[in-house]
């Protein structure tokens, strides 16, 4: 005979010691928890007294000035794990209009990670009644084998509880931390005074941390605020995008602001200020958002739609240099030390909702936006991640319900509004390496003047780097590597010798090959090197050099005209420009356009070609985004009377070049997402090995059409190719 019963869920006691102890992941975090009640309950100022922690009776109080609690607060709130109290009752505080930060009903275990024992003593705004509560949560836990069997003395009616007459006061004692030093009080200091956005920190909100104990407060005060470090920060790069108009289907828009700043510089280094800005639709690459936008064919411009859940993202990048001289110059000699070890400790981009921290964001252990794993790739085009600070800011009214922290708060859930937002600050971040890139170059000049370190070739630094791979046991990881790029530089260089291509210059070639492989050496020589980043590096390195290697195989010579090229480009690219909606025109199809014929390798002379529509595509349907009813245009065409010799010509009706033309022409310039920054390099290369020059003219002056405003390139060929 079977029988049916019912049975009470019913938990441990021991949860409070899971919820508190292990749930909250550092001291710092369980002080941000108490910190964010104060904030929800309308507190101008939090106060945390660091009290006689250098003895056995440390105590740490938290005092605010808030609306306080009310009996019933304190029963069906406080003293209730896990209500929606929060979520369910206050949308916004009372006073200063704030959505509330915690909504999880864990927080107040986050004590239980510092303490042993709690007071609790709060007092309700406009009441002159206060209660309080001491919880000791040893011999609570061991009252009673289930939570609720568990119960706690609450006092009420008690008067001149706060001085203030409203607030709550929270004084920890028995503390779990012990051996207080200046490095762990500074360390908290630091991370208390992170729990604000310090760029942008609302007046009516204040953390401030003392001590009873001179040399405690002495090692408080001791402590830099972020604001002091980043006055002086090299690079600098503010933002903010938001949905442009409440059609969903329309692009968002990017503002920024950037400025470098080589303060304190002498005036011999010839390096000066400088300041850009622009407004413009985010260019992502297309793959980064294909499940969310089926349409997506190639790249990808951020739709309002995508913002939905997000709002508003505003925010700010510091960048510096970790060179001892330049910091030197910066900060005044013998801080050096200090600004590393900040650097180490804070770098990194951090997210803020209302200028409230989001953690684990921006961790020493946190890189969320892979800005070291972008560094390992290619080193000279990336800062790493201690050499910025950065802020992220969002709303929380709108993220709330769509960016969900984990209850552990080390972060959001990684749902697909968390994974849009990342993708949408990578490519926000990126642009700002792009545009930061000339003056990292001039900075790297001034460093690499005065290095004090040994230049050497390729072959020295390959010897070198096989012994340091052997002394590091190393070599059966990475021979096989070092190998296969030894091999192939040593191809490239035979080849080159050997093709009669004269008009090349094979510093320019090997210039970054030699560059890459000097980092390489420099990061195995290191004392606790990264393998995994050692191993992306010379992946990078054997792919820098697959993209030149055609460049240097012998190409077929054969002489072709001049319209043919521009057939066979029109030909290739005539799908992008039906999908993209360009206006293409091949003027060599008009009787009045002069052919000529081009005596070279075919084949790279096409590739040239093609980077240069790829170029002009982009940038015109770039312009087409920003502009309603714009309709981009290209135009390939000849001319035979402007130049030495006869000449290809390329011109759009984009927004035209953004930098002068000796830095286009370098390696990794680009304001491209995602772009390698070689395109015009590879142009200027196969230009130069067959005698020729890659130009950038005034498409008015060409006698070209006033539509075509934009950039305008020429590949003059030697005056032996006339006709």
């Amino acid at each position: 005979m079977t029988t049916k019963k019912k049975y009470s869920i019913r938990a441990s006691s021991y949860i409070i010691n899971l919820l508190g102890d292990e749930l909250i992941g550092s001291d710092s975090l369980a002080l941000f928890e108490i910190v964010k009640n104060s904030y929800d309950a309308d507190s101008k100022i939090v106060v945390i007294h660091l009290n006689h922690i250098l003895s056995s009776d440390g105590r740490i109080v938290i005092e605010d000035m808030g609306n306080g609690m009310t009996p019933d607060v304190i029963e069906h709130a406080w003293l209730t794990i896990g209500t929606d109290y929060k979520r369910k009752e206050l949308k916004q505080s009372p006073i200063y209009h704030r959505t509330s930060l915690g909504n999880k009903g864990v927080g107040r275990l986050a004590a239980y990670r510092l303490a042993n024992k709690i007071m609790v003593e709060t007092q309700p705004r406009d009441d002159m009644f206060g209660s309080m509560l001491t919880i000791n949560w040893n011999s609570l836990v061991r009252r009673g084998s289930s939570i609720e069997d568990l119960s706690v003395d609450v006092e009420h009616g008690l008067t001149n509880l706060i001085p203030g007459g409203h607030g709550t006061r929270i004084t920890l004692s028995d503390l779990k931390c012990h051996n207080w030093n200046a490095s762990k009080v500074k360390s908290l200091v630091t991370q208390l005074q992170g729990i604000q956005n310090p760029f942008s920190v609302k007046d009516n909100f204040t953390i401030e941390v003392k001590s009873d104990e001179p040399k405690v407060q002495e090692w408080i005060d001791s402590v830099t605020p972020s604001s002091e470090i980043v006055k002086n920060s090299l690079f600098k790069f503010e933002f903010s995008i938001s949905q442009s108009n409440n059609n969903e289907d329309d692009f968002a828009f990017l503002k920024w602001n950037y400025s470098f700043d080589p303060i304190n510089f002498p005036v011999s280094a010839k390096i000066v200020q400088s300041a850009k800005e622009g407004k413009q639709p985010l260019d992502i690459d297309a793959k980064e958002f294909m499940a969310y936008d089926k349409d997506v064919k190639e790249r990808f411009f951020l739709k309002n739609s995508l913002l939905n859940g997000i709002g508003k993202i505003t925010g700010c990048f510091y960048a510096f240099s970790r060179d001892g001289k330049i910091l030197d110059l910066i900060y005044g000699a013998g801080r050096r030390t200090l600004i590393n070890s900040y650097l180490d400790q804070n770098g990194g981009v951090k997210i803020f909702r209302d200028n409230i921290r989001v953690y684990n964001y921006g961790e020493p252990n946190d890189d969320w936006l892979g800005i070291n794993l972008n560094r390992a790739t290619k080193m000279n085009a990336h800062f790493a991640k201690n050499q910025v600070i950065g802020t992220i800011n969002l709303n929380l009214a709108e993220t709330k319900d769509s960016l969900v922290e984990k209850t552990n708060r080390e972060g959001f859930i990684e749902n697909d509004t968390f994974d849009i937002l990342t993708r949408i600050v990578k490519a926000i971040f990126h642009l700002f390496e792009r545009t930061s890139a000339s003056d990292k170059e001039k900075l790297l000049k001034v460093i690499d003047k005065n290095s004090v370190t040994r230049k050497i070739g390729f072959s020295e630094t390959i010897r070198e780097l096989e012994d340091k791979l052997k002394q590091k046991n190393l070599d059966g990881e990475f021979s096989d590597l070092v190998g296969k790029v030894k091999k192939d530089y040593d191809n490239m260089r035979n080849v080159m010798l050997s093709s009669g291509m004269n008009g090349l210059n094979l510093t320019i070639v090997f210039h970054e090959v030699e560059r890459e492989m000097g980092f390489i050496r420099n990061d195995i020589m290191k004392k606790d090197c990264d393998i995994e980043n050692i191993r992306l590096r010379i992946k990078s390195l054997m792919d820098l050099m697959e993209k030149f290697m055609p460049l240097l195989k012998q190409s077929r010579m054969t002489p072709v005209k001049a319209s043919k090229l521009a057939e066979r480009v029109s030909s290739i690219h005539k799908s992008r420009f039906k999908f993209h909606e360009v206006l293409f025109s091949n003027r060599f199809t008009e009787s009045n356009v002069s052919d000529f014929m081009v005596k070279g390798p075919g084949g790279l002379i096409l590739g040239a070609l093609s980077n240069l529509i790829d170029n002009a595509i982009y940038w015109s349907r770039e312009r087409r985004v920003r502009e309603e009813g714009f309709k981009p245009a290209i135009v390939i065409t000849s001319d035979i009377n402007n130049f030495d010799g006869p000449a290809l010509v390329v011109a759009d009706n984009g927004r035209g070049f953004q930098m002068e033309p000796d830095e286009m022409i370098l390696p990794f310039r680009t304001l491209k997402p995602s772009g390698m920054g070689i395109g015009l390099y590879y142009v200027s290369l196969v230009m130069e090995t067959i005698g020729g020059k890659l130009l950038f003219p005034n498409a008015k002056e060409l006698g070209l059409p006033e539509a075509y405003v934009g950039a305008c390139v020429a590949l003059v060929f030697p005056s032996n190719n006339k006709i």
